[in-house]
């Protein structure tokens, strides 16, 4: 089985030591490729990345973390947006923009909402001038950020508007996305015990409107612990998981969340 894993955050110290050697044994676990969201700061990386490895593509922009607080100017600002499209023009590996957002989960992020949705508007309107679907985060922030998108009217880029990574909402919310364009992005929290949510969302969502991400170093799925690093190699049990969930093979969803996010993604 081949795996796509749609959404990685490969660039940060936790992979420092062994990226190479992780990286070299990704085809022995079945990882086809790996899409890198890459922040502003960590853009040169990115790109080197996504250069050194032929599986590697990028996402770029920033999340709502970043926009807020004292330090924002240092992550996002109209000088660093411009500088932003005009890579994402030249740079064949980046496929998508994003992750950007609005998340409302901590004090600081409630306090700078205004300062997101400014941010997040922006983004879009970025993604749209270099015609890039977006990866959208969303964090105890369902309605605001679909009404948002909504509103933003985004252009369908070949297979789909954009993509809601780890989706943790209801299957409701989830339907309502894939009518408007989106797709949804399965992560290991469909292993935890606790997301009969998202089990539902799973059900009800088409196969064809379905992608698999790892969010790694985070979110790691069972039977692993929690605070163990995740990585690529853990899609198997999330595919593992859909296809228990759907009453399907494992390998009819691997075939398929690859097919989605390479038609997505646009990778030829």
């Amino acid at each position: 089985m081949k795996y796509v894993d749609s959404h990685a955050h490969y660039i940060g110290r936790r992979f420092d030591k062994d990226r190479h050697k992780l990286f070299t044994d990704m085809h022995k676990n079945g990882v086809k490729y790996i899409i890198n969201s890459t922040s502003t700061l960590e853009l040169n990386e990115g790109v080197q990345l996504a250069k050194k490895y032929d599986f590697v593509y990028l996402s770029l922009g920033d999340g709502c973390a970043y926009t807020c607080g004292p330090e924002g100017d240092k992550y996002i600002s109209d000088e660093i947006l411009d500088n932003m499209i005009h890579l994402a023009k030249r740079n064949k590996k980046i496929v998508a923009w994003g992750e950007n957002g609005i998340g409302l989960n901590r004090l600081e992020l409630v306090n700078g909402l205004q300062n997101q949705i400014y941010w997040f508007k922006r983004q879009l309107e970025a993604a749209k001038q270099v015609g890039l679907p977006v990866i959208i985060h969303s964090r105890d922030a369902c309605q605001l950020v679909f009404d948002i998108l909504k509103d933003a009217r985004l252009p369908d880029c070949g297979y789909g508007k954009g993509m809601l990574h780890c989706f943790n909402s209801s299957a409701q919310m989830a339907l309502d996305y894939v009518k408007m364009g989106y797709l949804i992005s399965i992560s290991g929290i469909v292993t935890y015990p606790s997301a009969k949510h998202l089990v539902e969302t799973v059900k009800k969502v088409p196969l064809e409107k379905l992608l698999i991400e790892t969010d790694c170093p985070y979110l790691t799925p069972e039977p692993h612990g929690r605070k163990d690093r995740n990585h690529s190699g853990n899609l198997k049990f999330i595919v593992d998981k859909i296809a228990e969930i759907k009453g399907i093979p494992p390998e009819k969803v691997a075939e398929a969340t690859t097919s989605n996010a390479m038609s997505f993604f646009n990778i030829k």
